[in-house]
């Protein structure tokens, strides 16, 4: 009999770990645009505002907010004598990806200005592009105090071009390397994110994974609401990180032209054809627990249900003896 009890406490305490664990994450989703229908949406943060550098905090289905900005491999040219091009003026000193000007483009989501395309760049250039003058454009996700796994990604607009991503996440446990660098521009977000990769032994990017032609969707329901995401890739992402890199398809961080399609079939993707504007993101994010850690009714419900049950096979027990 000793041994039914034990095996009736452990029991119990093994249902209710698994019931409390179930609710230990939830699935979030983010829509990536400018004109929040309630709390799901985005507001542009005061610091850089309306230029290079400036970020957006983006209130989604769960408590986790996320912050995006651009940022991009071009950051204009040196000055040689006078200011002749756009790409003179808005030139950026230093290393790694420059800051560049996250555009707000109503429920296609949002786009990238890079330092030689100019603030004011229209299409194709204001959207996510490889295309010249630019080169290579990345939105940068970052999630906080979460570490999350990023499970799908959504585009609202590609145009007549590829719409081919690159997704990489951040395996440090510490934000990404941002450093200072110096523009000719007065006033504008003069910061260089670190471009480093992952390795053994240091953190850095580490690739996910190259996605090739993402379809569109800007649905939005007849009370305004936005529908995004019907057509959203799934990453396949296996592990999590707070800050994820969205980036227009790049060979040489995918180690190759290879990515996946839809169908989980692979194809050929390739470098300086993509455009693009993202507005839907979706995620695993951790639930908050209670207060206290104190079980969630409906735990304590199934948990009680299960000592209920075993108590009555032990009385069964006794009077079998």
């Amino acid at each position: 009999m000793k041994r039914l009890g034990t095996s009736i406490l452990s029991a119990a305490a093994a249902l209710a770990g698994l019931t409390m664990s179930s609710g230990a994450i939830a699935q979030a989703t983010w829509n990536l645009y400018s004109s929040g229908v309630g709390t799901n949406g985005c507001q542009q943060n005061s610091t850089n505002s309306g230029t290079y550098g400036n970020s957006w905090g983006c209130t989604g289905s769960s408590s986790t907010k996320v912050t995006a900005s651009a940022w991009s491999a071009d950051r204009g040219a040196p000055l040689v004598g006078t200011y002749n091009t756009q790409a003179e003026i808005d030139y950026l000193s230093g290393s790694g990806y420059a800051s560049a000007y996250l555009s707000p483009q109503g429920t296609s989501g949002f786009g990238a200005a890079s330092r030689s395309e100019g603030i004011g760049a229209t299409s194709p250039n204001h959207a996510f592009d490889s295309i010249s003058p630019g080169t290579q454009d990345l939105l940068l996700l970052d999630f906080g105090s979460a570490s999350v796994i990023l499970n799908s990604i959504g585009i609202g607009w590609k145009g007549t071009y590829d719409s081919d991503i690159t997704l990489m996440r951040w395996t440090g446990t510490t934000a990404p390397t941002i450093t200072t660098g110096s523009s000719y521009r007065s006033g504008d977000g003069e910061q260089n994110l670190s471009s480093a990769l992952a390795t053994s032994t240091t953190a850095g990017w580490s690739l996910v994974g190259s996605y090739s032609n993402l379809a569109p969707d800007n649905t939005v329901a007849s009370n305004g609401s936005p529908t995004f995401g019907d057509a959203a890739v799934n990453t396949g992402a296996t592990q999590a990180s707070s800050w994820w890199l969205i980036s227009t398809f790049n060979s040489t961080l995918n180690g190759g032209t290879s990515c996946k399609k839809s169908d989980g079939t692979t194809t050929t993707c390739t470098n300086s054809d993509d455009a693009f504007k993202l507005n839907f993101v979706s995620a695993t994010v951790p639930k908050t627990p209670p207060t206290g850690n104190v079980p969630e009714p409906g735990s304590l419900a199934l948990a009680g249900l299960a000592l209920a049950g075993l108590f009555g096979v032990r009385r069964s027990a006794r009077k079998s003896v």
